[in-house]
């Protein structure tokens, strides 16, 4: 039990209050320095939000002759997305264009604005990557890789000829 001094009585609350305001000063420590959310305000702010990419979201699924990979790119132009495919790696950039769009709408403050997406994957075969083809709608990245050496689907199972 924790007595006040300021206080004559004992009041069941001090060790709460206490509590909370160790809490506080964590929560205050840990806000303060370089990061997005602690100072939203002039160029530092700026400074640290002008190069901010995200990687998207992707599904990669195996049909047995090709990958099919789609991934999340809202708020991308089609014209703004790069996607390089070397023979066990796909490579997906966009860039994002929002600021211009924005300052005409007359807005008075943007804190989500960001420079776009990048994401490196890693096929597990080898795939063709001439062949490679892509669609984009709605902000989702469509890419189909044919594989070098397709393989069958488990569950197809193997026809066995009789002799």
């Amino acid at each position: 039990m924790v007595w006040r001094r300021d206080r004559p009585y004992w009041d069941p609350f001090d060790i709460m209050r206490e509590i909370q305001e160790e809490i506080d000063a964590i929560f205050r420590d840990f806000m303060r320095g370089p990061r997005l959310w602690s100072n939203r305000e002039g160029p530092a702010y700026e400074e640290l939000t002008s190069e901010v990419w995200r990687e998207p979201f992707v599904d990669i699924f195996d049909s047995g002759d090709e990958f099919v990979i789609t991934a999340e790119l809202p708020g991308v132009r089609k014209e703004d997305i790069k996607v390089r495919v070397t023979d066990d790696t796909v490579y997906i950039e966009a860039q994002v264009r929002r600021k211009k769009e924005l300052e005409r709408e007359g807005a008075i403050k943007i804190e989500r604005y960001y420079s776009g997406y990048r994401r490196v994957i890693r096929l597990p075969e080898e795939v063709i990557p001439e062949k490679t083809k892509a669609k984009y709608n709605n902000g989702v990245l469509e890419i189909r890789i044919p594989k070098k050496h397709p393989t069958k689907k488990e569950g197809e199972g193997f026809e066995v000829k009789i002799e």
